[in-house]
C-alpha cells in the first residue's frame, strides 16, 4: 500500500510562483533577474502613437512540393522547357562561333586582297619599266656609234640536224630478239 504525504500549502504551478527576493548584497540572484541581465534592460512601453522600430523578420523557407506529385502534362512542359533552353544555348554558341569565323575570314580576305593589289601595282610598274628599257635599247641600237647592224637574211646561219646515232650501251649488248628491237624503235620518239 502506498501513502501520500500532503504538504500543508497547496502547490501552485511554476509560472504562478513569484521568485523570492534576495537581499541586495547576497550571492543568490533570481532567474528572472539573471535573464534580464543577459537580454538587457526592459524597454518601456511606448504609446501606440509613437513609432516603434522592430527587427525585420527572417523570411521563412518554403518547402517545395514533391516533383512526383506533379501532373504528367506539367512534367512534360518542364522537360520541353529544359530541352528548349539547351537548344537555345547551342544555337547562340554556334551563331557566335559563325559570326567570329565570318569576321576573321573577312579580315584575312581584306589583307590578302591588299597584297594582291600591291602585287598588281608592282607588276604594272615592272611592265612599264621593261618597256622603257626596251625603248631605250632600241634608241641606242639606232645610234651608229654602237656598232650594231640591222638583221640581214643573208647573214642568217642554218644548222643541220645531227644524224641519229646509237648510244654506246646499245652497241655493246647485241639484242637477241629482233621483234623486241623493232617494237622499241617504233615506240621511241625521234626527238623533242
Amino acid at each position: 500500500m502506498t501513502a501520500a504525504i500532503r504538504s500543508p500549502e497547496p502547490r501552485r504551478p511554476r509560472a504562478a510562483r513569484k521568485p523570492a527576493t534576495a537581499p541586495a548584497n547576497g550571492k543568490i540572484t533570481s532567474i528572472a533577474r539573471a535573464r534580464r541581465a543577459k537580454t538587457g534592460p526592459m524597454l518601456p512601453d511606448y504609446p501606440a502613437s509613437e513609432k516603434v522600430i522592430t527587427r525585420p523578420q527572417i523570411p521563412v523557407l518554403k518547402v517545395l512540393p514533391d516533383p512526383q506529385g506533379q501532373p504528367a502534362w506539367l512534367r512534360s512542359l518542364l522537360q520541353v522547357q529544359r530541352a528548349s533552353c539547351a537548344v537555345a544555348f547551342l544555337l547562340a554558341g554556334s551563331a557566335m562561333t559563325l559570326y567570329g569565323l565570318t569576321v576573321y575570314g573577312e579580315q584575312q580576305w581584306s589583307q590578302e586582297y591588299q597584297k594582291l593589289e600591291n602585287l598588281r601595282l608592282s607588276e604594272q610598274q615592272l611592265s612599264a619599266g621593261s618597256e622603257v628599257m626596251k625603248h631605250q635599247l632600241a634608241k641606242e641600237a639606232e645610234n651608229p656609234e654602237t656598232g650594231l647592224a640591222p638583221q640581214n637574211p643573208a647573214d642568217l646561219i642554218f644548222l643541220e640536224p645531227v644524224p641519229e646515232s646509237r648510244t654506246p650501251e646499245e652497241t655493246a649488248l647485241p639484242n637477241l630478239d629482233p621483234a623486241i628491237e623493232n617494237r622499241a624503235e617504233d615506240q621511241t620518239p625521234l626527238g623533242y
